[in-house]
């Protein structure tokens, strides 16, 4: 493989379209998110002095972008996405003016900061949910893989950037100028996507004229299979919603390569996750204090940057199960070593192998799940996995923290290595039939015409 085939891959953006756009708006508007984080938890820890608040504020958060991703869900696959995710941008304009002008008063007041959090998470989960659902609608297929690895890139830039100037802002002009800053750079995310045309859900995931189902799908029950959801009519309020979801867990449960990829996912999440002990592994294990946690969080950054930017590659590949279980195995012994590494260069160096491989994992479980979801189920899939996204890693946290009680932190980070290393051979052997049968797709989106004339046309399955 040439060099140049490694750098990341262009040519979404080089075909036209929408794309360029909603990454910029993307890119932007992770970059405010990050800014309103880090002010947030410094702003809660300045007036209480209280750790306990910020986890509140913290749980606050997590919990309306959960009900966001859910209630999006739905709605992004009756309603139009592009109207979605204004008003989740609408509304983060507001929510950062509010922060600034509060964080700007002689007395500022802790109950805004919870209540437009709360908000501020649902929306965030409504308009994230439309935007994942509406992605691979904006390309073709053959570009899925690449425009996986563009919207992994603007996760990392506004991972890393945001955070990074938030704390330079905050320690320079001051709370309220970096609230403010957000509030206008979510203001020109706005405007960008303001100028798109509108994006309703496309197609049907009913089967076709044969009762047959798209590749990988396995029927739960030898009944017929399950008309699809009414969106429009008198029954489509809150018993409608739970329908809706109700479907789509079915789609997941029966989907074989969808599936795997939310159990491979979840195994990751639950039994490897360092990140809990970092602050116990720099004060008993390398003797360092928060400078030192700040370095450990930064590692797996810099390793998924690199991957970003050398993720060309990732486009061409047609083994994507193969890989994405590679990449897992691969975060696994990452998490071994570090956990059993003497020295604190060799652990930077493993944390760092680590972020390539979680990255390379992401990437491959976005093009997987955009190529094999029917457009009309995007928004309950995407809500789904973000769901997922969400409370896993805390879940993961919780059994860290358990484990290191008892084993201590490193070997606790060792042994959640190998539990994830185990959980994934238990998995490949479960879902073995996708090694011999990667080749299999949904076709995500009709063609252009079909979608200007609104035809309700079967998710059609290609080899």
């Amino acid at each position: 493989m040439r060099i140049k085939e490694l750098a990341l891959d262009l040519s979404p953006l080089r075909a036209g379209g929408p794309l360029g756009r909603v990454l910029a708006a993307r890119v932007l508007a992770l970059l405010a998110i990050g800014l309103t984080s880090v002010g947030v938890v410094v702003q809660v820890y300045g007036q209480t002095g209280s750790s306990a608040q910020v986890g509140l504020v913290s749980l606050v958060l997590a919990s309306g972008l959960l009900l966001g991703f859910l209630a999006g869900g739905v709605l992004a696959d009756r309603r139009d996405r592009k109207g979605l995710i204004l008003v989740g941008s609408g509304w983060a304009v507001v929510t950062f003016a509010v922060l600034a002008v509060n964080a700007a008063a002689d007395r500022p007041a802790l109950w805004v900061v919870y209540v437009t959090g709360a908000l501020f998470g649902f929306t965030e989960g409504v308009a994230e949910t439309a935007l994942t659902a509406v992605l691979p609608a904006l390309v073709s297929e053959e570009h899925l893989p690449a425009t996986g690895a563009l919207v992994t890139v603007t996760t990392t830039l506004g991972a890393i950037a945001g955070p990074m100037l938030g704390g330079l802002l905050i320690a320079g002009p001051g709370l309220a100028t970096t609230f403010a800053l957000a509030a206008v750079g979510t203001a020109v995310t706005t405007l960008l996507l303001t100028g798109l045309d509108r994006m309703p859900p496309t197609g049907a995931e009913a089967p076709g004229p044969s009762g047959a189902q798209a590749p990988g799908a396995e029927e739960a029950s030898d009944g017929p299979p399950d008309a699809p959801a009414d969106r429009s009519g008198p029954g489509s309020g809150g018993a409608g919603a739970v329908a809706d979801l109700r479907e789509g867990f079915r789609f997941v449960a029966r989907h074989r390569i969808v599936s795997a990829v939310l159990v491979v996912d979840l195994c990751v999440a639950v039994f490897a996750a360092p990140q809990a002990l970092f602050p116990e592994l720099a004060e008993r294990r390398l003797g360092g204090g928060p400078e030192l946690v700040g370095l450990l969080t930064t590692a797996p950054m810099i390793g998924a940057a690199l991957a970003s930017l050398t993720s060309g590659w990732t486009g061409r590949t047609q083994r994507h199960w193969r890989v994405l279980c590679a990449a897992v195995a691969g975060w696994g012994l990452a998490c071994i070593g570090f956990g059993l590494s003497p020295w604190l260069g060799l652990g930077l160096v493993f944390l760092a192998l680590g972020g390539v491989a979680d990255t390379i994992s992401e990437m491959m479980r976005r093009t997987l799940l955009m190529t094999h979801t029917p457009d009309p189920l995007q928004g309950r899939v995407s809500s789904l996995w973000l769901a997922q996204a969400m409370t896993a890693p805390a879940l993961g946290g919780v059994i860290a923290g358990l484990a290191s009680s008892a084993v201590g932190p490193a070997a606790a980070v060792a042994g959640g290595g190998a539990l994830c290393l185990a959980a994934l051979a238990a998995v490949a052997l479960m879902y073995r039939q996708l090694w011999r049968n990667e080749g299999q797709s949904v076709t995500t989106r009709p063609d252009n015409d079909e979608v200007g004339r609104g035809d309700n046309r079967g998710a059609t399955a290609s080899a």
